[in-house]
């Protein structure tokens, strides 16, 4: 083998289906955030601890079934450089399961334009097989294989996908990719300041988050809110928290588009305030992992985020990790939400034969619970299962900062979740970081009716290409 370095379930139903699969305590479950571009994987500040060991001794691979000896196979995604151990737990899978099965077998991460380089690969059919995304499998429906078959092996044995898990990685009622984990937001603030200002407890409305912040920023301690299109991971996450919680969206069930709405307009109205009372006036501008970077630095008070600011804090700025606490994000007139980016492995169509053979299998035993659960493990968190059937499983930290993402598990919508099966056009939309753009625009021009307007330009432009 070669290695080549280069983001809704109500929690009754998911109890409801926890306790069908088996288990006692529900998987509510979590994380939070950044990325790279195209929706990358979220970003993290360096240094991280650790993860727990997550040793391939857990993870073993069996022999396939069917013979795939001579058989070739080349993963390309992107580098989990923020969590370098979850890589560790893939390619010691790989490696073991090439071996067994006498496979030839190329990792292939590409850590500055993975899409760029999938779309290389679809164009020459080559230099790909399986591939590791974030934004849904409309974007490449033409060239991906139905995996059905080894989706529903998966859903089967975890007590069955939630539904944006479905919303992604289907298109035409087929399922084009399997679904790998979610990242979900949550609210990563500095508890010793929020209790100066008179806050012990973390705000449970954006009206309260306002007020606070508002103290905050006097005090010299601003929020950091991504509103940004420069940022890959935050910036289609963090907007879309505001949106929703104000009662917007972005499509109506039949695919339409719905962002043109009074709703919309007040989630931007309120996001001007929170910019101007109580904003980090850089927000408008963060790349992935700026926010990570000013909270660990001591210039933010609070931020949406994964685990990536409190796991390197405990290793480099313990006096932080111990000042930090998470939480659920606040809520809205029209409920209570957070973002989240589901990555997923598909097949592209020009494997053939032996080789398709072994990509479906390979995907099929390195998803089974039994083996992914190392995977899980590495990640603390950072990234979490879609499936009920890991309720019970060893992955959940017990760290109470930690902890936060059980909570936030059912709070998670992914972007464009109304449509039934996600589009090109959802698809291109996220990959163009235009819900970043609108609230970036709104934020830094105070005018809300004329960013909705521009991006509303900017959305038919895409629509012609999708």
């Amino acid at each position: 083998m070669s290695t080549e370095q280069s983001t809704v379930i109500t929690r009754r139903k998911f109890l409801k289906a926890a306790a069908a699969a088996g288990g006692a305590a529900a998987l509510s479950a979590v994380v939070a955030a950044c990325g790279g571009s195209p929706t990358a994987a979220p970003t993290a500040a360096p240094a991280a601890t650790a993860a727990p060991a997550a040793t391939t001794a857990a993870v073993v691979p069996t022999k396939a079934p069917v013979v795939l000896k001579g058989a070739n196979v080349t993963y390309l995604g992107g580098p989990w450089s923020f969590l370098p151990e979850l890589d560790t737990v893939i390619d010691a899978f790989a490696n073991d399961w090439a071996k067994q099965n006498n496979v030839t077998l190329n990792l292939v991460r590409e850590g500055t334009n993975l899409l760029a380089k999938i779309q290389t690969a679809i164009e020459t059919s080559s230099g790909a097989n399986i591939i590791q995304y974030s934004s849904p499998v409309a974007s490449f429906a033409k060239s991906l294989v139905d995996v059905s078959e080894v989706y529903q092996f998966i859903n089967d044995q975890g007590g069955g996908f939630i539904p944006s898990a479905s919303n992604a990685v289907k298109n035409g009622g087929k399922a084009l990719g399997v679904p790998l984990g979610q990242n979900s937001w949550m609210m990563n603030y500095r508890q010793d300041w929020f209790s100066a200002v008179g806050v012990d407890k973390f705000p449970d409305t954006y009206d309260d988050l306002l007020a606070v912040g508002t103290k905050l920023k006097a005090a010299g301690h601003p929020i950091g809110m991504t509103f940004s299109d420069k940022a890959a991971g935050d910036g289609n996450a963090t907007p879309r928290m505001i949106l929703w919680a104000f009662g917007g969206k972005e499509f109506n069930p039949d695919g339409s588009l719905a962002l043109d709405s009074k709703e919309t307009i007040a989630a931007l109205e309120f996001a001007i305030k929170l910019h101007n009372a109580a904003g980090d006036p850089a927000e408008v501008a963060y790349v992935d992992g700026d926010n990570n970077a000013s909270f660990l630095a001591g210039k933010i008070s609070m931020t949406p985020n994964v685990n990536t600011i409190y796991l390197p804090a405990l290793k480099s700025a313990p006096d932080i990790a111990k000042a930090m606490n998470t939480a659920i994000p606040p809520k809205g007139p029209g409920g209570r939400f957070t973002g989240t980016q589901i990555n997923w492995w598909g097949i592209l169509n020009n494997t053939k034969g032996i080789d398709l053979d072994a990509s479906k299998d390979l995907i099929k035993q390195f998803f089974s619970i039994k083996n992914l659960d190392a995977f899980f493990k590495a990640g603390q968190g950072y990234i979490i299962p879609m499936l009920p059937g890991y309720a019970n499983e060893p992955i959940w930290s017990s760290d109470p900062k930690l902890a936060t993402v059980k909570d936030v598990f059912t709070l998670s919508l992914p972007p464009g979740y109304n449509l039934s099966e996600q589009t090109k056009l959802s698809g291109l939309m996220i990959d163009k970081v235009i819900m970043g753009k609108l609230f970036s625009q709104a934020c830094s021009t105070g005018n809300a009716r004329a960013a909705l307007d521009g991006v509303l330009k900017d959305i038919n432009d895409l629509k012609l290409i999708s």
